[in-house]
C-alpha cells in the first residue's frame, strides 16, 4: 500500500468507472487538498465542487452501468433518490441517500458562499474551506467504499496519503506543520508556512520552531530581506510576521510549481 501513486489509484478505479471520470475524481480531491494546505481557500472550494460534479457522475454509473459527462449533479442525485426508477438500482437506498445529500449540501454551499458566483456578503474564507474539503474528504472516501473493493483500512489509508501523493506540500503532527519539500530556501519555506497559517501571520518564535533545521541567523536573514526589500512580508502591530499579496503571489507562482517538480 505504501506504493500507491495517484497514477495507480486513477487506474484502479478506471477498471470500476470510465477512466476519464476516474482521471478527474482523484485529481480533484488531490487538488482540492493541496490548495486548502496552502490557503488558497477559493480553487479549494471549485475544486470541492469539481469533486462532487465527479463522483455523482461515478455514482450514476455505479448505479446504472450508464456512462454520463453530462449529468448535472442534481440530476444524478434527483436520479439517485428515485424509487420508482424504470431500471432497477443497484446501490442501496440508505447508501444513494447519504451521498446524494453530502454532495448536493456541499456542491449548493460552495455555489451561495461567492465562490462559484459573485456575492456581496460572502468571499471564500478558511471556515467555508474547511467545510468543503473535509466533506470532499467523507463523499470520495464513501465512493471509493461503494465502489472499490478494497478492506475498510486499506480505503482509509488511501485517503489519508492521497493529498501527499503527486506533491506533499506540508504536514501536520500534533497541529504543528512542516513543510516537507527539501529543496526550498529560507525565504520559501517562510512563505510557506505564513501561508499556511490561519490569518496568514505567525511570530518569529513559531517559524523559528516551524523550521526546525533553519538557523536563527538564517531566519532573521530571509525576514529582513522579504520584508525590506521584495515586500513580501510586514511585521503586524502585535510583532508578528504576516503575507503580503507579494507574498502569496510567489507562493502561487514559484514555490508550488516548484515543490511539484520534486523528484
Amino acid at each position: 500500500m505504501s506504493g500507491l501513486s495517484a497514477g495507480d489509484l486513477r487506474t484502479q478505479l478506471g477498471l470500476i468507472v470510465d477512466p476519464d471520470l476516474a482521471r478527474l475524481a482523484v485529481d480533484s480531491y488531490v487538488e482540492m487538498q493541496n490548495r486548502f494546505l496552502i490557503g488558497d481557500w477559493k480553487p479549494s472550494e471549485l475544486n470541492g465542487g469539481a469533486l462532487c460534479e465527479a463522483i455523482s457522475r461515478c455514482l450514476y454509473q455505479l448505479d446504472t452501468d450508464r456512462v454520463s459527462h453530462k449529468k448535472s449533479v442534481g440530476e444524478v442525485r434527483a436520479y439517485l433518490l428515485d424509487k420508482k426508477a424504470v431500471n432497477p438500482h443497484k446501490l442501496k437506498a440508505k447508501d444513494r441517500k447519504h451521498i446524494s445529500e453530502a454532495i448536493e449540501l456541499a456542491y449548493n454551499f460552495r455555489s451561495d458562499r461567492g465562490v462559484a458566483h459573485i456575492s456581496h456578503e460572502h468571499d471564500a474564507n478558511l471556515m467555508d474551506s474547511m467545510l468543503i474539503v473535509h466533506m470532499g474528504k467523507w463523499i470520495f472516501a464513501e465512493f471509493l467504499r461503494l465502489g472499490w473493493n478494497k478492506d475498510r483500512n486499506v480505503i482509509a489509508e488511501t485517503i489519508s496519503r492521497l493529498v501527499q501523493i503527486d506533491h506533499a506540500l506540508i504536514h501536520e503532527l500534533d497541529g504543528v506543520p512542516l513543510v516537507l519539500a527539501n529543496n526550498l530556501t529560507a525565504q520559501e519555506e517562510i512563505l510557506m508556512l505564513l501561508n499556511h497559517a490561519a490569518d496568514n501571520r505567525l511570530s518569529r518564535t513559531a517559524i523559528k520552531s516551524q523550521a526546525p533545521h533553519l538557523s536563527p541567523q538564517q531566519v532573521n536573514g530571509a525576514i529582513s530581506l522579504m520584508e525590506n526589500k521584495t515586500r513580501q512580508i510586514r511585521p503586524t502591530q502585535g510583532g508578528e510576521i504576516a503575507l503580503t499579496p507579494n507574498g502569496s503571489k510567489r507562493v502561487l507562482e514559484e514555490i508550488v510549481p516548484k515543490i511539484s517538480q520534486q523528484p
